[in-house]
């Protein structure tokens, strides 16, 4: 699913923690005050920018949503170079929202201009006040590996929490996935939450993010 979607249940209400907005370069297509425009529409409690290792999006979301009256929850989704999956990471106070301004310039000066390299353990040491949602990207077939168990097992650890991410991919694998993600939260304990990671607000942005794609 590449666009904002409301909830089929009114109870318990739904806040979308995955929104990627075009300030991830060449990833998305919709700017983040359309991002919460449209969820605003949908009736959704809230969203989450988490923009590929940026908070750039954070300002023009910030701004629309205290126009339409959305709860915004502010976060960045870290991409790393030792393989570890995906971190949404949102700080939970002016403290945490530093360390991760922080952790972010440490990847931005220690690579070339439009790239920033992390690995598992700047996020570690970083992760003092962060919520952090593991969004793993499991092939067709793959199952979650020690490697997934032994990051969740680690964020636990250091923040107290862990949330892994489980979406409809809407292919035949959807419900192994989904049952083995569970499967992997129980014995990690971590909590399953469930986003939709949307890329634009409307499906009429669809070619323009093939457009993207084919780019990139």
């Amino acid at each position: 699913m590449t666009g904002l979607s409301a909830s089929p249940y009114t109870d318990p209400p739904y806040a979308e923690l995955a929104v990627t907005t075009n300030f991830s370069f060449l990833r998305a297509g919709s700017h983040p005050e359309e991002m919460v425009t449209e969820a605003k529409a949908l009736g959704l409690q809230g969203i989450g920018v988490a923009d590929r290792n940026s908070l750039a999006g954070a300002v023009r979301a910030h701004a629309a949503a205290k126009e339409v009256e959305l709860r915004l929850a502010v976060g960045a989704r870290l991409v790393f170079r030792d393989g570890t999956p995906d971190i949404l990471a949102y700080p939970r106070d002016r403290a945490a929202y530093a360390s991760l301004t922080r952790l972010l310039t440490l990847g931005n000066r220690r690579a070339p201009k439009g790239e920033c390299h992390l690995d598992f353990a700047d996020f570690l040491a970083h992760a003092e006040g962060i919520q952090a949602i593991v969004a793993p990207a499991l092939e067709p077939g793959a199952a979650p590996d020690a490697a997934l168990r032994a990051c969740l097992a680690a964020i636990r650890r250091r923040c107290g929490q862990a949330w892994l991410a489980a979406r409809f991919v809407f292919d035949v694998e959807d419900r192994r996935r989904l049952r083995l993600l569970g499967a992997c939260a129980a014995e990690t304990r971590a909590r399953l939450i469930a986003p939709t990671e949307p890329l634009c607000h409307a499906p009429e942005r669809r070619a323009l993010l093939d457009v993207l794609a084919c780019i990139r």
